[in-house]
């Protein structure tokens, strides 16, 4: 049996299980995927790391890699839109979004597992915020509590997700985050729902896949299957919209 290494964001954690399950069921392949920050899973590739593919909340890093040789072939994996993630009780709607992100009173979280810090994912929504409503970004900075998943953050006991969790225990009324993890939250915490954001401060993620120059044909056989329709059914039940 063949072993796959895979490197995902960790935006992808809770759906990569059901991807590589549903695989296995017709390909008897072990595949062994770390989770991590994008940004830091392309530095590990380009300071030597064995891998055969290389999932990214950016294509921004498959492309780099791909023009630096370390990947022989990439493509667009699927689209994840930023939404707003919130306690029930607030009753949120597109139009008073803004209003309330710039609130002195309402906390508000920003999870960095789904947000790439080196895409600068961050900065952009937070500065669109910003010249939407007027407010300077600096402001708007210094209220924004990032949500790290287990550097910054307290850890979720063991069955509870991140976001969910810590939105019922650690004072956290809204997050900013992709759409795959807020729905991921909502099934472990029945008092959050999400919205979508406003066109004036929507963004959305692009996710990349690349194959490593040396993968064998077990890995070039499994990167085009994520590719293929039955792989992007999962990707779209899971808050992504299709890329193919």
């Amino acid at each position: 049996m063949s072993d796959l290494r895979v490197f995902a964001p960790g935006s992808m954690t809770h759906l990569m299980p059901r991807l590589v399950q549903l695989y296995q069921r017709a390909h008897p392949v072990s595949i062994h995927t770390t989770f991590g920050p994008s940004g830091s899973l392309r530095a590990k590739i380009e300071s030597g790391a064995q891998f055969d593919i290389f999932m990214s909340a950016s294509t921004t890093h498959t492309e780099a890699l791909h023009r630096s040789g370390h990947l022989n072939q990439t493509d667009l994996l699927g689209f994840n839109a930023m939404v707003l993630l919130y306690q029930a009780d607030l009753n949120l709607t597109q139009e008073t979004i803004v209003p309330t992100l710039i609130d002195p009173t309402i906390s508000v979280g920003m999870s960095t597992t789904g947000l790439d810090p080196s895409r600068d994912d961050a900065i952009e929504i937070l500065a669109k915020v910003s010249h939407f409503s007027g407010v300077p970004l600096a402001t708007i900075e210094q209220k924004i509590r990032m949500i790290t998943g287990g550097r910054e953050s307290p850890n979720a006991p063991l069955g509870r997700n991140q976001y969910g969790w810590l939105m019922e225990t650690q004072d956290i009324q809204v997050l900013l985050t992709y759409l795959s993890n807020a729905l991921v939250a909502i099934e472990d915490n029945a008092q959050l729902r999400f919205t979508e954001l406003p066109s004036e401060i929507a963004v959305t993620g692009q996710y990349g896949i690349g194959l490593a120059g040396s993968a064998r044909a077990p890995a070039e056989h499994f990167y085009g299957w994520l590719l293929d329709m039955d792989a992007q059914r999962i990707l779209k039940e899971c808050g992504f919209r299709y890329a193919h």
